[in-house]
């Protein structure tokens, strides 16, 4: 079976355990619902976006999200008020600081959610490219000369992982071949706390190879079809696998 393009997400799905990853991922014979939280996540997420855009100048796209976001008329999301203050029902109210934050920074662009794919020769190609063998988004990145700033929003409990950080450097550097340096970080919504980190071109090999052990078993997975369930806390109730030898309801 050949391997399917990963993500940081889908990575670290699979290393948490191969055989949910294999019914939730691959067969797609067991079925994942977000919680509460997740939900709340992505609609967070919409409204940055859509408010980095206004900010931009770009009513058109902010309105088009919002109107998704809130379901009503796009007329009504583009005003100044509508957004700035949280939306038409006030959801989002005290997040709007957080896009003129971002706006003040000096910078050439400004780039909300950006699709990024590479193939095996870590080139850019399309997100739904036949070779596509890497994929990931960069909630923010903003570009000024030579260097980049990647930014991505948590809204759930701060859990700093160096990984997805380093990653977001690699796909930039690759699509981004004049930038020379690019700072990470993590913004953590509900306490304002940040994580960063910042990594240089000539770092590149280098920052590959913490991700090699986890590609190889994933590789192997798929080429031998060999998903061994994995052990967790996550096993008593949480797993939608409930046919696993590890799964127990909650008490």
């Amino acid at each position: 079976m050949k391997p399917f393009a990963w993500s940081f997400s889908s990575l670290s799905n699979f290393e948490n355990c191969p055989k949910q990853f294999y019914h939730t991922r691959v067969a797609k014979d067991v079925a994942t619902t977000q919680g509460e939280a997740a939900l709340w996540g992505d609609r967070v997420h919409q409204y940055l976006e859509a408010g980095l855009h206004y900010a931009k100048g770009n009513t058109a796209e902010a309105a088009k999200i919002l109107s998704g976001l809130y379901n009503v008329p796009e007329d009504i999301v583009v005003q100044h008020a509508a957004i700035t203050d949280g939306g038409p029902d006030k959801a989002f109210a005290g997040y709007w600081p957080y896009v003129e934050a971002i706006m003040a920074l000096p910078h050439d662009e400004v780039l909300p959610e950006q699709q990024f794919a590479l193939n095996r020769a870590l080139a850019p190609c399309d997100w739904f490219a036949e070779d596509v063998w890497c994929r990931g988004i960069v909630d923010v990145l903003l570009i000024r000369g030579n260097r980049a700033y990647a930014l991505d929003w948590k809204t759930g409990k701060r859990k700093p992982d160096s990984q997805q950080l380093r990653l977001f450097a690699l796909l930039v550097f690759a699509h981004y071949p004049h930038v020379q340096e690019c700072k990470t970080e993590f913004v953590w919504l509900k306490t304002g706390e940040r994580d960063d980190a910042v990594y240089r071109r000539e770092q590149e090999a280098e920052m590959w190879q913490p991700f090699l052990p986890s590609l190889a078993r994933y590789n192997a997975a798929f080429k031998q079809e060999m998903w061994a369930p994995r052990k967790s806390g996550l096993c008593r109730g949480w797993c939608p696998v409930t046919s696993c030898e590890f799964w127990s309801p909650k008490k």
